[in-house]
């Protein structure tokens, strides 16, 4: 299950071409100039199940996919069952951001799960 606080569909501002945007909830971070400050509470969104998501996510053939919120991190199992079985069923790149940097992601297991499926990390303050 994923939090989540919307899906936006045919985005053009979350990383290159078309994308379907997932944006979680819960964000402890607290990064200055925070352009999604409404998604740091934990739970404010809608708990979705990985059928849902990818569902949401194939029906359109064309869009590409990015992990944002929040920060994807501090869900990370159930990111990385999604982003799994996104790779298993398309071609479709995943672009990720989070507060966490890189070298810090490397000490969390579920972390290192979902980094295998990423293709591009956006990471930092």
């Amino acid at each position: 299950m994923i939090n989540v606080l919307q899906i936006l569909h045919d985005t053009t501002v979350d990383g290159p071409g078309f994308r379907t945007s997932i944006y979680c909830a819960g964000c402890r971070h607290k990064c200055p100039g925070c352009h999604n400050p409404q998604s740091w509470a934990f739970g404010a969104g809608k708990n979705m199940g990985t059928d849902e998501l990818l569902q949401e996510i194939l029906d359109d053939p064309f869009a590409d996919v990015t992990f944002t919120g929040g920060d994807p991190f501090f869900q990370a199992e159930g990111f990385a069952e999604l982003a799994k079985c996104i790779k298993e069923k398309s071609k479709k790149t995943i672009w990720c951001y989070t507060g966490f940097l890189f070298e810090d992601l490397l000490h969390n297991d579920a972390a290192q799960r979902l980094l295998k499926y990423v293709d591009v990390l956006v990471d930092g303050p």
